[in-house]
């Protein structure tokens, strides 16, 4: 039983023969006992940008509520299958609209922990910016071209939240080489750093090595329930393949672009648009 199906399974024991849409909206209006995201203290989001600092990433866990966790792998299934069990993604909180990933963009307890972070991280005061959010759903033979692909996110923190993991065969692990340079003071630099990495000999060579062994970059398997914090920026990070019959389904958070009022930045963007 793959992880789609075990989940699939937990609903119907949930909710006896209600339909998948019919899941999604009982269990999204079912009061949760627990707030969409915890009131972390300072010490533990001091605790968490330690381990992102030595390790590469900190985790806030079991932080979020089974309820809204399971109407939302329903949610995904539905979306994959709609897909034809191919990938798909989802950019801001518009497409999600009615899932926990919506109320926990809107979470007041979030964002103070993302702005925390950063403040805590690089001294620096926060300003009061939305995080810019993703969906990825990860499955069939077009999942495949999502893997292996290191970069540098262009925001400082990302806040990673696994929602379908597989737990056979390939099971999609994030590898990272942890804060591999510093926050650029201009966009130029930074845009040589992405020029240097998002090539096709780096991307063979990085590939290549990781899948042989020759290079040791750090392995986390996430947890569904937990968030899973990292400095994206700095870090050159990818994700590894999953089975082809499995769905691989992580949100993405991004907290400040650096470089977002960048006049090269914005013009450049604009002549590709």
């Amino acid at each position: 039983m793959n992880k789609a199906e075990a989940a699939f399974v937990g609903y119907k024991t949930v909710s006896g023969d209600l339909s998948p849409s019919e899941m999604v909206s009982v269990l999204m209006e079912k009061p949760s006992l627990s707030p969409v995201f915890p009131n972390l203290p300072e010490t533990t989001l001091a605790r968490i940008v330690k381990d992102m600092n030595q390790t590469g990433f900190g985790v806030a866990e079991n932080c979020i509520d089974d309820a809204q966790m399971l109407a939302l792998q329903a949610f995904i299934m539905r979306k994959v299958a709609d897909a034809g069990g191919e990938y798909v993604a989802f950019e801001g909180n518009q497409p999600v609209s009615g899932t926990f990933l919506e109320a926990l963009s809107l979470s007041p307890e979030f964002n103070q922990a993302c702005r925390t972070i950063y403040r805590l991280g690089t001294g620096k005061s926060a300003p009061e910016k939305a995080c810019y959010q993703l969906l990825r759903c990860l499955s069939g033979r077009t999942g495949d071209q999502h893997a292996y692909f290191f970069h540098y996110d262009s925001y400082v923190v990302t806040a990673l939240v696994p929602v379908l993991m597989p737990s056979k065969g390939q099971t999609g692990d994030l590898i990272m080489f942890p804060n591999q340079r510093r926050i650029r003071k201009n966009y130029l630099t930074n845009l040589m750093d992405k020029i240097l990495l998002d090539n096709r000999l780096t991307q063979t060579l990085l590939k290549r090595g990781c899948r042989s062994g020759s290079l040791r970059p750090t392995r986390i398997r996430m947890s569904p329930g937990n968030i899973y914090f990292f400095w994206g920026y700095r870090s050159v990070h990818a994700n590894e393949p999953c089975d082809h019959d499995e769905i691989r389904a992580t949100a993405v958070f991004h907290y400040l672009n650096p470089h977002a009022d960048n006049r090269m930045r914005r013009m450049m963007r604009h002549g590709t648009s």
